[in-house]
């Protein structure tokens, strides 16, 4: 296999601050207006670095060009930036994310009617709350082991001894857990979600997806679930993964490419 360089990139979010992150491209490819991923990694505790990614290469090999930003909150740059993320998981470090879209469409790489998000967990729930902050961007969602619901997220975090310091992140006074759930903005999620979770998961529970897929075929909306008897939040099983690289890779040719 022939590997896909990451390159660094950066671009200006909406209050002014930089946001630095990489940009995987598929090769042989006219390397403008392609159908893309933007994929924001979990967190905020975490940075994308210059590493090799199986699921990025696995993308790129499909055609598909990869934006992985490293949203404020993200660690690698500094207290003061790790810092603003505090108290900003369902409003700014979303909006750097979706400021990234709107770059990868502005620099005329991304194609504006082809391109999807995906995430799992703190990335799971941006790939569907980025979708309810900014209606006109995404065209699908794919999801692993997705915070759906703040406040059940909330209350199994109380039993970690990292409960406070996430807390941080989640809580504010911009927002309630309430409306910052992708589980009750349901009529804004007017696109088609791919749901993959573990019931193994102990950190995100699968009842977060399964809820999460009720609503959406309560309110007739395009959702497809797919549940694992094995597996852990991490995608650390051999079978796992290759069945979330298959359906990962079917659903976005289903509705990136046609």
């Amino acid at each position: 296999m022939t590997y896909t360089s990451k390159q660094p990139i950066s671009y200006e979010a909406r209050d002014g601050l930089t946001i630095h992150g990489y940009l995987s491209l598929p090769k042989e490819s006219s390397q403008a207006n392609l159908p893309t991923v933007i994929y924001p990694h979990w967190g905020p505790e975490f940075k994308d670095s210059w590493h090799y990614d199986y699921v990025t290469q696995y993308l790129t090999s499909l055609g598909y060009a990869v934006l992985q930003m490293n949203y404020r909150g993200s660690t690698g740059y500094g207290t003061e930036f790790h810092d603003l993320g505090k108290h900003q998981w369902g409003d700014k470090m979303l909006e750097d994310i979706n400021d990234g879209s709107h770059w990868m469409v502005r620099e005329g790489i991304a194609d504006p009617n082809r391109m999807c998000i995906l995430g799992d967990t703190y990335g799971g729930y941006a790939a569907l709350q980025s979708v309810v902050k900014d209606q006109s961007l995404y065209k699908c969602s794919i999801t692993h082991a997705a915070i759906t619901d703040l406040e059940t997220y909330r209350n199994l975090l109380q039993r970690y001894s990292d409960f406070t310091f996430i807390m941080d992140y989640i809580e504010s006074e911009n927002y309630d857990l309430e409306e910052a759930s992708p589980a009750n903005n349901i009529d804004k999620i007017n696109i088609p979600v791919l749901l993959l979770h573990s019931n193994q998961d102990t950190r995100v529970k699968s009842r977060q997806s399964k809820s999460f897929e009720s609503k959406m075929k309560s309110a007739d909306k395009d959702v497809t679930y797919i549940n694992w008897k094995e597996g852990n939040n991490f995608l650390s099983g051999q079978k796992q993964r290759t069945e979330f690289l298959l359906e990962t890779g079917k659903f976005l040719d289903k509705h990136l490419k046609n």
